[in-house]
Protein backbone atom coordinates (compact mmCIF):
# COMPACT_ATOMS: atom_id res chain seq x y z
CA UNK A 1 0.00 0.00 0.00
CA UNK A 2 1.41 3.73 -0.90
CA UNK A 3 0.18 5.97 2.10
CA UNK A 4 2.16 9.48 2.68
CA UNK A 5 -0.07 8.67 5.78
CA UNK A 6 1.93 5.94 7.41
CA UNK A 7 5.13 7.44 7.91
CA UNK A 8 7.13 5.23 9.64
CA UNK A 9 10.05 2.18 10.67
CA UNK A 10 11.57 0.14 11.70
CA UNK A 11 13.52 -0.38 10.88
CA UNK A 12 14.71 -0.58 13.74
CA UNK A 13 14.35 -0.88 15.00
CA UNK A 14 16.92 0.12 17.97
CA UNK A 15 14.22 -0.84 20.30
CA UNK A 16 14.58 -0.08 24.08
CA UNK A 17 11.61 -1.46 26.51
CA UNK A 18 11.83 2.01 28.62
CA UNK A 19 13.96 4.72 27.55
CA UNK A 20 13.43 9.00 28.74
CA UNK A 21 10.29 10.57 26.83
CA UNK A 22 11.80 11.84 23.45
CA UNK A 23 15.38 11.19 24.13
CA UNK A 24 17.57 11.20 21.26
CA UNK A 25 20.49 8.67 21.55
CA UNK A 26 22.34 9.97 18.69
CA UNK A 27 22.97 8.57 15.17
CA UNK A 28 23.48 4.91 16.38
CA UNK A 29 23.63 2.11 14.22
CA UNK A 30 21.59 -1.47 13.45
CA UNK A 31 22.57 -4.89 11.67
CA UNK A 32 19.91 -6.41 10.65
CA UNK A 33 20.18 -10.12 9.37
CA UNK A 34 17.18 -10.58 6.75
CA UNK A 35 16.15 -14.41 5.62
CA UNK A 36 13.67 -15.89 4.03
CA UNK A 37 12.43 -19.04 5.49
CA UNK A 38 10.59 -21.81 3.98
CA UNK A 39 7.28 -23.04 3.92
CA UNK A 40 6.46 -23.98 8.40
CA UNK A 41 9.65 -23.58 9.00
CA UNK A 42 9.79 -19.89 10.80
CA UNK A 43 9.15 -20.96 14.55
CA UNK A 44 12.24 -23.33 13.95
CA UNK A 45 14.66 -20.86 13.35
CA UNK A 46 13.49 -18.18 15.98
CA UNK A 47 13.77 -20.62 18.53
CA UNK A 48 16.74 -21.68 17.33
CA UNK A 49 18.50 -18.29 17.44
CA UNK A 50 16.24 -17.78 20.50
CA UNK A 51 18.16 -20.69 22.04
CA UNK A 52 21.18 -21.10 20.22
CA UNK A 53 22.41 -17.18 19.85
CA UNK A 54 20.77 -15.32 22.41
CA UNK A 55 22.59 -15.62 25.49
CA UNK A 56 25.73 -13.72 23.46
CA UNK A 57 23.35 -11.28 22.52
CA UNK A 58 21.87 -10.99 26.18
CA UNK A 59 25.47 -11.04 27.35
CA UNK A 60 26.42 -7.83 24.60
CA UNK A 61 22.95 -5.82 25.97
CA UNK A 62 24.32 -6.87 29.61
CA UNK A 63 27.83 -5.07 28.87
CA UNK A 64 26.90 -2.14 27.29
CA UNK A 65 27.90 -3.61 23.66
CA UNK A 66 24.45 -3.22 22.33
CA UNK A 67 21.83 -1.53 22.49
CA UNK A 68 18.92 -3.19 21.89
CA UNK A 69 18.57 -6.79 19.53
CA UNK A 70 15.10 -9.06 18.90
CA UNK A 71 13.58 -10.87 15.90
CA UNK A 72 10.28 -9.33 14.05
CA UNK A 73 8.45 -10.98 11.34
CA UNK A 74 6.24 -9.36 8.71
CA UNK A 75 2.79 -9.93 8.75
CA UNK A 76 1.76 -8.48 5.64
CA UNK A 77 3.26 -9.75 2.44
CA UNK A 78 3.93 -8.17 -1.49
CA UNK A 79 5.13 -10.60 -4.23
CA UNK A 80 8.32 -8.92 -4.44
CA UNK A 81 9.31 -9.35 -0.62
CA UNK A 82 13.03 -10.13 -0.19
CA UNK A 83 12.80 -11.61 3.61
CA UNK A 84 10.26 -12.92 6.24
CA UNK A 85 12.77 -13.29 8.90
CA UNK A 86 14.50 -10.38 10.25
CA UNK A 87 17.19 -10.36 13.64
CA UNK A 88 18.38 -7.09 14.75
CA UNK A 89 20.99 -5.44 16.21
CA UNK A 90 21.40 -2.31 17.63
CA UNK A 91 24.78 -0.60 18.53
CA UNK A 92 26.27 3.02 19.47
CA UNK A 93 29.28 2.63 16.85
CA UNK A 94 31.46 0.44 14.24
CA UNK A 95 33.85 -0.22 17.32
CA UNK A 96 30.15 -2.26 18.67
CA UNK A 97 30.30 -3.75 15.34
CA UNK A 98 33.80 -5.30 15.99
CA UNK A 99 32.73 -6.53 19.28
CA UNK A 100 29.49 -8.10 18.14
CA UNK A 101 31.64 -9.93 15.51
CA UNK A 102 34.44 -10.76 18.23
CA UNK A 103 31.02 -12.16 20.43
CA UNK A 104 30.16 -14.45 17.20
CA UNK A 105 33.67 -15.42 17.04
CA UNK A 106 33.79 -16.64 20.84
CA UNK A 107 30.29 -18.28 21.23
CA UNK A 108 31.42 -20.78 17.67
CA UNK A 109 34.72 -21.77 19.21
CA UNK A 110 32.77 -23.13 22.27
CA UNK A 111 30.65 -25.42 20.51
CA UNK A 112 31.48 -28.78 19.63
CA UNK A 113 31.66 -30.51 16.11
CA UNK A 114 28.22 -32.13 16.64
CA UNK A 115 26.56 -28.53 18.08
CA UNK A 116 27.94 -27.27 14.74
CA UNK A 117 26.95 -29.42 12.51
CA UNK A 118 23.43 -29.20 13.97
CA UNK A 119 22.99 -25.90 13.85
CA UNK A 120 24.06 -25.77 9.75
CA UNK A 121 21.45 -28.58 9.30
CA UNK A 122 18.92 -26.82 11.02
CA UNK A 123 19.36 -23.52 9.26
CA UNK A 124 19.71 -25.52 5.92
CA UNK A 125 16.51 -27.13 6.90
CA UNK A 126 14.56 -23.93 7.51
CA UNK A 127 15.97 -21.29 5.21
CA UNK A 128 15.59 -21.02 1.72
CA UNK A 129 19.16 -21.03 -0.30
CA UNK A 130 20.22 -17.83 -1.08
CA UNK A 131 18.12 -15.49 0.87
CA UNK A 132 20.56 -14.71 3.48
CA UNK A 133 21.43 -10.70 3.18
CA UNK A 134 22.42 -7.91 5.98
CA UNK A 135 21.49 -4.41 5.85
CA UNK A 136 23.68 -2.14 8.19
CA UNK A 137 21.35 1.23 8.73
CA UNK A 138 22.53 4.75 10.31
CA UNK A 139 20.04 6.25 12.73
CA UNK A 140 19.51 9.66 12.46
CA UNK A 141 16.20 9.89 14.51
CA UNK A 142 15.05 7.60 17.33
CA UNK A 143 12.67 8.77 19.90
CA UNK A 144 10.76 7.27 22.80
CA UNK A 145 7.73 7.12 25.12
CA UNK A 146 8.26 6.88 28.48
CA UNK A 147 6.59 3.88 29.18
CA UNK A 148 6.47 -0.06 30.49
CA UNK A 149 4.23 -0.79 27.55
CA UNK A 150 6.50 -2.70 24.98
CA UNK A 151 6.09 -2.69 21.75
CA UNK A 152 4.31 -5.27 19.55
CA UNK A 153 4.76 -4.47 16.45
CA UNK A 154 7.24 -1.96 13.99
CA UNK A 155 5.41 0.15 10.90
CA UNK A 156 7.87 0.77 8.67
CA UNK A 157 8.01 3.19 5.57
CA UNK A 158 10.53 2.72 2.71
CA UNK A 159 11.46 5.28 0.72
CA UNK A 160 13.89 6.34 -1.79
CA UNK A 161 15.07 9.87 -1.96
CA UNK A 162 16.00 11.29 -6.37
CA UNK A 163 19.45 12.06 -6.70
CA UNK A 164 20.93 14.36 -4.95
CA UNK A 165 17.71 14.64 -2.15
CA UNK A 166 18.76 12.11 0.24
CA UNK A 167 19.71 15.06 3.19
CA UNK A 168 16.63 16.98 2.11
CA UNK A 169 13.98 13.67 2.63
CA UNK A 170 15.57 13.51 6.28
CA UNK A 171 15.36 17.37 6.99
CA UNK A 172 11.82 17.03 5.45
CA UNK A 173 11.18 13.93 8.05
CA UNK A 174 12.26 16.20 10.77
CA UNK A 175 10.35 19.48 10.15
CA UNK A 176 7.28 18.04 9.29
CA UNK A 177 6.42 14.73 10.53
CA UNK A 178 8.71 14.53 13.97
CA UNK A 179 6.50 16.98 15.87
CA UNK A 180 3.52 15.15 15.17
CA UNK A 181 5.06 11.91 16.17
CA UNK A 182 6.50 13.89 19.36
CA UNK A 183 2.78 14.07 20.34
CA UNK A 184 1.72 10.82 19.76
CA UNK A 185 4.98 10.12 21.67
CA UNK A 186 3.52 11.79 24.35
CA UNK A 187 -0.15 11.19 24.34
CA UNK A 188 1.17 7.52 24.62
CA UNK A 189 0.20 6.73 21.06
CA UNK A 190 3.19 5.39 19.62
CA UNK A 191 6.60 4.36 21.48
CA UNK A 192 8.57 4.94 19.32
CA UNK A 193 9.68 6.58 15.83
CA UNK A 194 12.27 7.10 14.18
CA UNK A 195 14.14 7.45 10.38
CA UNK A 196 17.22 5.82 9.04
CA UNK A 197 19.48 5.49 6.03
CA UNK A 198 21.59 2.89 4.59
CA UNK A 199 25.41 3.16 6.55
CA UNK A 200 26.56 0.48 3.99
CA UNK A 201 24.53 0.99 0.64
CA UNK A 202 23.81 -2.29 -0.16
CA UNK A 203 19.97 -2.43 -1.45
CA UNK A 204 19.47 0.27 -4.28
CA UNK A 205 15.06 0.16 -4.08
CA UNK A 206 15.59 2.56 -0.77
CA UNK A 207 17.07 5.35 0.69
CA UNK A 208 15.43 6.15 4.07
CA UNK A 209 13.11 3.76 6.09
CA UNK A 210 10.95 5.77 8.46
CA UNK A 211 9.54 3.60 11.43
CA UNK A 212 7.14 3.64 14.73
CA UNK A 213 6.74 1.08 17.21
CA UNK A 214 2.91 0.54 18.66
CA UNK A 215 1.70 -1.86 21.06
CA UNK A 216 -1.92 -2.28 19.49
CA UNK A 217 -3.06 -1.72 15.26
CA UNK A 218 -5.36 0.36 16.63
CA UNK A 219 -2.86 3.32 16.87
CA UNK A 220 -2.63 3.09 13.08
CA UNK A 221 -5.71 4.73 12.77
CA UNK A 222 -4.81 7.83 15.38
CA UNK A 223 -1.40 7.78 13.63
CA UNK A 224 -3.25 8.14 10.08
CA UNK A 225 -5.42 10.78 11.30
CA UNK A 226 -2.52 12.92 13.14
CA UNK A 227 -0.69 13.11 9.86
CA UNK A 228 -3.84 13.64 7.60
CA UNK A 229 -4.92 16.81 9.87
CA UNK A 230 -1.29 17.73 10.48
CA UNK A 231 0.65 17.70 6.84
CA UNK A 232 -0.05 20.67 4.67
CA UNK A 233 -0.15 20.81 1.24
CA UNK A 234 3.76 22.40 1.10
CA UNK A 235 4.52 19.22 3.44
CA UNK A 236 3.07 16.75 0.98
CA UNK A 237 4.29 18.51 -2.11
CA UNK A 238 8.06 18.54 -0.34
CA UNK A 239 8.20 14.34 -0.14
CA UNK A 240 6.90 13.94 -3.59
CA UNK A 241 9.51 16.79 -5.17
CA UNK A 242 12.21 14.89 -3.27
CA UNK A 243 11.48 11.19 -3.44
CA UNK A 244 10.74 8.35 -6.32
CA UNK A 245 6.92 7.76 -5.11
CA UNK A 246 6.72 4.86 -7.19
CA UNK A 247 9.52 2.96 -5.38
CA UNK A 248 6.89 3.44 -1.66
CA UNK A 249 6.02 1.03 -0.02
CA UNK A 250 4.39 -0.11 3.94
CA UNK A 251 5.44 -3.06 5.93
CA UNK A 252 4.17 -3.93 9.66
CA UNK A 253 6.65 -6.24 11.24
CA UNK A 254 5.67 -8.46 14.29
CA UNK A 255 8.11 -8.74 17.26
CA UNK A 256 8.35 -11.76 18.19
CA UNK A 257 11.43 -11.72 20.35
Amino acid sequence: MKRITILSIALVIGLSPIAAAEEEWGEAMSWLALETTKSGKSRDLISAAIKNDGPMYDELLANGTLESWGIAIPINHSPDDTFNYMLWATMPSWKEVGDLQAGFQKMFSTRSPEDMAAGQKLYKESTVPGSHHDWIIRHHIRRYAESDVQPRYLVMSYWKAKPGKDEQMTAIFTRSVAPVFDRLLEEGTLLGYGITTQELHTDPTWSHVSWTSISDLSAMDAVDEALMTSLNEVDMAAFVSASDWSAHRDQIMMIVH
